[in-house]
């Protein structure tokens, strides 16, 4: 018996020092793992060639929810579908919302909106604000007219495709179809033998107004945004006054950038005075503007 508690004691140091050892060695490791996974993890930053993800809000005038602020776009679906937010007027909202991808330094965003990401952590939001010159840039289309005595044209033309996005309609080349306008006025459409271009025939009747029909539909009550007041009709032109109204005020300024497509063309109003208007030709409201972007990145790959 005597024996046998000699050799437990024996074997207790050895056994203490092992599990010592063992013990040193465990937190060695997951002191190792902490480094490698959890502290690179937390104090990475964004550099050039990453590839991220951001969730954003791009607006005009000012950051979003700032005194002013107009959005043109966002990742958020809470900030799309928010209508206490201020939306430019061709904002629309998508079938579904995630984070924008983008690798820093590709070009596949604008240089600007890549550049302020590097030297941020996942979960910081930060705002950057690109000038004109740096965002959007095309050919200076602005120009200012007057809202009594514009004219369009008695005849228009446009390709086939721009037609049927406008109105969400199919002709039959050949065939003269009676269409609504966007002018809000009749006329007569038709395609060409060639399917590539439609010839409008206005048929507006002097003396009349008419109220701006996104896609030929009548708007609402109170949503009506542009009035044309026919004064005389010939073979070359149609002379109108023009009326803009039930525009969106924030901060006791009126929001610009109201959009207006007429298939030939598509305006964005940037200012109405008592006798004139300022606008702009362009595919999108974002050329040649100042843009801001409030931006949180999400991940770092």
């Amino acid at each position: 018996m005597a024996s046998e508690e000699t050799k437990k004691k024996e074997h207790d140091p050895i056994f203490m020092v092992c599990l010592v050892l063992f013990v040193i060695a465990a937190a060695a490791v997951l002191c190792v793992y902490a480094a490698d996974h959890l502290s690179s993890h937390d104090d990475r930053v964004a550099a050039y060639g990453d590839s991220v993800t951001v969730n954003y809000t791009g607006s005009y005038y000012n950051y979003v929810k700032e005194d002013g602020a107009l959005v043109f776009d966002t990742s958020y679906e809470s900030v799309a579908k928010d209508n206490s937010i201020a939306k430019s007027s061709d904002f629309t909202v998508r079938p579904s919302y995630s984070p924008l991808s983008v690798t820093i330094g590709s070009g596949s965003a604008l240089e600007p909106f890549e550049n302020s990401i590097v030297g941020h952590k996942v979960g910081d939001v930060f705002k950057v604000w690109i000038p004109a010159d740096e965002g959007y840039v095309g050919p200076n289309t602005t120009d200012i007219a007057n809202l009594n005595g514009y004219t369009v044209p008695t005849t228009q033309y446009m390709p086939n495709s721009a037609f049927s996005s406008l109105y969400g309609e199919s002709l039959t080349a050949g065939v003269p179809t009676s269409i609504k306008t966007v002018y809000g006025w009749d006329a007569i459409a038709t395609l060409s033998s060639s399917n590539s271009t439609v010839t409008i025939m206005n048929n507006p009747v002097a003396g009349s107004t008419y109220t701006f029909s996104p896609k030929g539909v009548e708007p609402a009550a109170g949503e009506e945004k542009l009035t044309f007041a026919v004064t005389s009709v010939d073979s070359s032109n149609i002379t109108c006054n023009l009326s803009f109204k039930n525009t969106t005020v924030v901060s006791g300024n009126t929001i610009q950038m109201e959009a207006f497509d007429f298939g030939t063309a598509k305006w964005y109003v940037k200012e109405v005075s008592p006798s004139t208007f300022t606008y702009k030709v362009s595919t999108t409201g974002t050329v040649n503007e100042d843009l801001y972007f409030e931006i949180k990145l999400v991940s770092i790959s």
